[in-house]
């Protein structure tokens, strides 16, 4: 069964036991390699890109690598295809669906435009919202201006 980027997204969150690893590449088991190898936990973000080469080129020249290389696309892909085995079982597709089902109307709510969902997000992310520009009006300025409008329009009409 083909599943949308929401119905997805929602599996992902409920269900991460169902999350696919992505797919295997040679920069993914070089990555896996330090990890496993040099005792490199993550690959640092602030790395130079001469830095990286050269990690790259003595990973790519140890000799250990291409059977770790193969080893990983196999575990990869194997993992992917029982995920995927799971997926089409007729069982976890009942269980998705009601999954699915249930979440999907909360994803829907919060996506319609509800002033005071809004107005309590607002308050809830205020110091957030302080500490950025921001040139949006607030929702009381809103709806006053509205309702002036609306008087306005009721006297000269």
């Amino acid at each position: 069964m083909k599943y949308s980027k929401k119905e997805l997204y929602i599996i992902q969150k409920k269900r991460p036991d169902l999350i696919r690893k992505p797919e295997p590449s040679t920069h993914t088991a070089i990555i896996a390699f330090l990890r496993k190898y040099n005792q490199i936990s993550q690959v640092p973000k602030d790395m130079t890109s001469k830095e990286w080469i050269t990690l790259r080129q003595q990973t790519l020249d140890n000799r250990d690598f291409p059977k770790f290389q193969t080893d990983h696309f196999n575990e990869v892909i194997e993992y992917n295809q029982k995920i995927d085995m799971q997926l089409e079982d007729p069982q976890t597709q009942k269980e998705l669906y009601f999954l699915i089902k249930k979440y999907a109307i909360s994803e829907k709510i919060k996506l319609f435009i509800n002033p005071l969902y809004l107005y309590s997000k607002y308050q809830k992310n205020k110091k957030v919202n302080m500490e950025q520009k921001s040139y949006k009006i607030n929702l009381p300025i809103l709806i006053f201006i509205i309702l002036c409008a609306l008087i306005v329009l009721i006297i000269f009409s």
